[in-house]
């Protein structure tokens, strides 16, 4: 990996991102005001959920992305090293390969079942639609999680602002299908696909920029390079898997809780102010993952503190500026016919907060032992959340309940744990990993624990 100042990294994905926010944001919202147009307030909730879904099964990948990130990052520039994250990310690809089958296979029985339409309630008018969207949505997701390693390559190669950029594109693609879709009349949940559509050239980009080789033969031999078993990769993958889906199912639970348990109103209440939400948010997480790699090779006690600070500062100015303008957009782009209350709003403002304070924990604990406790606490904020949120809607908070349940759990069973945790592994004087001797014998094992 190349070197460069956490600073001038930090400043720079973050600045490119609030550079891109701008046409980030006119793209999802004009996305989401032609949704509106074509297919109606009531209906919006439900597209996006479709749209959306595949932001709630971060289980699919079986957590492997991380080991890949890691090994990346550590790998210094000799042939043997390069041979053994070659070999590691062929064997990861071919692992989800066979997930993305047999997830396939599953998304068409389910939505043959009609499963979605009777989960979600959905209008009669729109049962087969829903099903047939959900069912497309997610098989264009699944076969495509092998090239999702494409992103975590590039997190590992420290050029976050390439993904940065390349992010925009999903937003263009979505707002070209939508408006073709809707001008050419389709029925409402089709314009649910433009989403999934876009996600897929993004990773084709994502996988030709990282121009990684996905087998590797070593000279004269005709055998690929001895590397981490299948069954060593799945191993390390569990800890990683955990703490994702609780990290993505607790972000994503509101929009599920709310379409079983309350009104289609609230839950376009709901969607629109997440989806006001997620772009300011995923400037302070792509501002993040510049640390990822540097806390790979060094966990340095200065660096986590400025880390800190800089990610919650960030969060506290992303929440003023969320607190100013989600009302007025929503009420821009909706037509004045859907806002988020006051309460949602500055619920989703505190919250934005919150989880800027975990994001630097997120990507110092990254070897296995710290994502075993980032596993145990997303799991548990996970388990929480849910019946928080169904006690809310049940004491009149509607759509504001989600917000207010993750803010609980996020700053009881994450920050502050993570923060506990984080502080007592940092030192200044620990050793830079790329300093440490590695062992002859494990010299291909790339995703085992930093050294201690």
């Amino acid at each position: 990996m190349a070197e460069r100042s956490w600073a001038n990294a930090f400043l720079r994905t973050a600045g490119l991102r609030v550079a891109v926010l701008p046409l980030s944001a006119v793209l999802t919202l004009t996305s989401a005001a032609l949704t509106m147009h074509f297919a109606g307030a009531a209906a919006f909730g439900l597209i996006t959920l479709v749209a959306q879904l595949r932001m709630a099964l971060p289980f699919a990948d079986l957590g492997l992305g991380a080991a890949v990130s890691r090994a990346v990052a550590q790998a210094d520039s000799s042939v043997e090293a390069d041979r053994a994250v070659a070999e590691l990310i062929r064997r990861t690809s071919r692992l989800l390969g066979i997930v993305g089958l047999i997830g396939t296979f599953a998304a068409v029985l389910v939505g043959y079942a009609g499963f979605w339409s009777w989960l979600f309630s959905a209008p009669e008018a729109l049962h087969g639609q829903l099903d047939v969207a959900m069912t497309i949505s997610l098989v264009l997701f699944f076969l495509t999680l092998p090239l999702g390693l494409a992103e975590r390559v590039l997190v590992g190669q420290d050029r976050a602002d390439l993904l940065v950029l390349l992010g925009l594109v999903p937003g263009v693609i979505t707002l070209a299908y939508v408006y073709a879709a809707g001008v050419a009349g389709v029925s409402p949940m089709w314009l649910a696909l433009g989403l999934p559509l876009g996600m897929v050239i993004f990773l084709l980009l994502c996988r030709r920029a990282a121009d990684y080789p996905t087998a590797v033969r070593t000279a004269g031999s005709g055998r690929a390079t001895a590397g981490p078993s299948m069954t060593h990769i799945l191993r390390g993958g569990l800890p990683v898997l955990l703490a994702s889906v609780g990290l993505v199912l607790l972000e994503q639970h509101g929009r599920i809780v709310l379409a079983a348990t309350a009104t289609a109103e609230q839950l376009s209440e709901y969607a629109l102010a997440l989806q006001l939400y997620m772009p300011i948010y995923s400037v302070m997480h792509m501002a993040a993952i510049v640390f990822w790699p540097r806390f790979s090779v060094s966990l340095d006690r200065g660096l986590w503190l400025r880390a800190n600070a800089a990610l919650i500062g960030l969060g506290s100015a992303a929440a003023v500026g969320y607190l100013c303008l989600a009302r007025p957009v929503s009420r821009l782009i909706s037509g004045g016919e859907l806002q988020p209350s006051w309460s949602l709003t500055i619920a989703m403002t505190v919250l934005l907060v919150a989880q800027s304070a975990h994001l630097t924990q997120v990507n110092l604990l990254t070897d296995r032992p710290g994502y075993r406790r980032q596993a145990a606490m997303s799991c548990s904020a996970l388990v929480c959340v849910v019946p928080l949120t169904l006690l809310g809607v049940h004491h009149g908070l509607g759509a504001t309940a989600p917000a207010v349940a993750m803010i609980a759990v996020i700053v009881v069973l994450q920050v502050i744990p993570g923060m506990l945790v984080a502080a007592r592994r940092v030192s200044s004087s620990a050793p830079r990993i790329s300093d440490i001797p590695p062992d002859p014998a494990t010299v291909q094992d790339l995703t085992r624990s930093n050294p201690r």
